[in-house]
């Protein structure tokens, strides 16, 4: 087939096309890329210019416009729910910072970025939309995300054809048609833009924009998340190149990985896993050098104390590059707080054992106080079962059927071993608070400079200081702990807590932006 009939049969496709019908097979799509790479580079344009038609059939078509114009006065609900609650000073609008703005303005009308986190918590929780009019809007989003389009498939015929063509039509797009993109759109460029090794400058700004961009994150995630991983994998490029020699297990494993393009979201996050494990295991021992040490001990605690600041130091950088994988899970923001005060994996197993310990101890107090006082151990498990009538039930069946006592001590500890689960759940969020404030202290303290420089030499201390990671571990564990607290105290309301939690989320995501693009450059 010469290039000028593949040119032909790929213009022909995507006339077909035209009526917007993107449900192909899999072995249609491949037919379609091999006829991209027959095509001469110089059919470009033309090609091009049949993929931006089918974009403007689309955004013409009745689902886009009733779309556009549900979201419209969804958010226009929203805006006119906070000017409200404004008007009632509920809530304070922020200054206008003239160097932040969302470019998601085609379909993000609300201004996420005037309000602190508490208060886009409050409008809302607070907005009265009509549940029609939430429903309709939630529905176009989820449609939007999972809905295939024709022009994808022209963007990776695009990219197929000539990939440093498409890379450069793709930033003309963006900039011709700023402040008026949809998501579907950007969503599909960056999918395919996902294989590329590098990027123009002129995109990563781009990507770097929708990163830090907090309207995109809530209400449009996957071009966000696409944005996340394409940066994050360009990023992990350069810090392969950079960081030589690893001298640790995870990092020549990720290091690895990274070299042979093994970086898919399964690997990643499997890698993130583990070495978060490590990492908090790390700051436990950390901790555990904040202690008196006699002059036979200071020399062994020094060099612990270099180790681990350079075990902790090297990782910190590439558990931050990767940690928008563990933010999109489930209580994954939480596993990164703890690990930032040694409370994962090993060390929250061995608390978790000295908790369970500790409640046997105290039920098995209370089984001879009781028995001291004249009650019953049915007394003693119906006060320990919180009201839970099945467990009292099962318990109780532990006991003599005639007498209701233990028929031995060694019963007696099966009763109290399942007791002290119930208790220890009941006394785990106030002990879990005691343990993160104690640790925080701990590190607080030992990442002090006056605690510091006795134990480092002056050249030690300057390097350490100058690679800015005492700063970094001791913010993040401030923001952690601050986090930590605000989701278990009781006295906070719900707004109060999913706004800790989008607070610490954002100060973490800003924290790894800002490291990728040091190795971007």
């Amino acid at each position: 087939m010469s290039k000028s009939d593949a040119k032909s049969q790929l213009l022909a496709i995507l006339d077909r096309f035209e009526d917007l019908n993107a449900d192909i097979s899999v072995l249609a799509q491949r037919e379609i890329n091999a006829l991209a790479r027959k095509c001469p580079p110089e059919s470009f344009g033309e090609i091009a210019q049949k993929v931006e038609h089918l974009i403007e059939l689309y955004q013409e078509t009745p689902t886009a416009r009733v779309g556009k114009a549900i979201l419209k006065e969804y958010f226009a609900a929203l805006e006119h729910s906070a000017r409200q609650l404004a008007a009632a000073g509920e809530i304070t609008t922020l200054p206008k910072d003239p160097n932040l703005r969302s470019f998601s303005t085609a379909l993000v009308l609300y201004s996420t970025p005037d309000y602190g986190a508490l208060d886009h918590c409050k409008i809302l929780n607070r907005a009265e939309i009509p549940e029609p009019l939430s429903n309709a809007a939630d529905s176009f989003r989820r449609r939007i995300e999972v809905v295939d389009t024709v022009f994808g498939i022209g963007f990776e015929a695009l990219w197929n054809l000539d990939p440093a063509q498409f890379e450069e039509w793709t930033a003309n797009y963006l900039d011709a048609h700023q402040g008026n993109l949809a998501p579907d759109v950007i969503r599909d460029l960056l999918r395919v833009l996902t294989t590329a090794r590098s990027l123009s400058p002129r995109i990563i700004a781009w990507l770097v924009t929708w990163c830090g961009d907090s309207a995109l994150l809530e209400y449009w995630p996957l071009v966000t998340r696409f944005s996340d991983r394409i940066l994050g994998r360009i990023a992990l490029r350069g810090w392969a190149r950079q960081v030589g020699r690893p001298r640790t297990l995870s990092l020549a494993h990720l290091k690895l990985m990274v070299e042979g393009e093994r970086m898919d979201d399964e690997r990643m996050l499997a890698w993130l896993t583990n070495t978060l494990q490590n990492f908090g295991e790390g700051v436990e021992r950390f901790i555990q050098l904040d202690r008196n040490v006699s002059q036979d001990e200071e020399a062994w605690v020094n060099t612990a104390l270099r180790s681990e600041l350079h075990a902790l130091a090297t990782t910190y950088v590439p558990i931050l590059m990767l940690a928008d994988h563990l933010l999109g899970q489930p209580d994954g923001a939480a596993k990164l707080a703890m690990a930032f005060l040694g409370i994962i994996g090993k060390g929250l197993n061995e608390w978790e054992e000295q908790i369970n310990e500790l409640a046997q101890k105290i039920i098995r107090r209370a089984f001879l106080y009781d028995l001291k006082e004249g009650r019953t151990p049915v007394e003693t498990i119906r006060k320990f079962t919180f009201g839970d009538q099945v467990a009292f039930t099962l318990i109780c069946n532990e006991l003599d059927l005639v007498s209701q006592q233990f028929d031995s001590v060694a019963q007696r500890e099966v009763v109290v071993r399942k007791l002290a689960i119930f208790y220890a759940s009941y006394r785990r969020a106030p002990m879990l608070g005691m343990e993160v404030a104690r640790r925080y202290r701990h590190l607080a303290r030992i990442l002090h400079e006056d605690f510091l420089r006795q134990h480092l030499s002056d050249a030690e201390y300057a390097q350490i200081q100058g690679e800015d990671f005492l700063h970094e571990l001791s913010s993040m564990a401030s923001l952690a702990k601050r986090f930590l607290d605000h989701r278990r105290a009781l006295e906070m309301t719900v707004e109060e807590m999913v706004a800790s939690e989008m607070e610490f989320v954002a100060e973490t995501r800003a924290r790894r932006l800002k490291y990728i693009r040091r190795y971007l450059e």
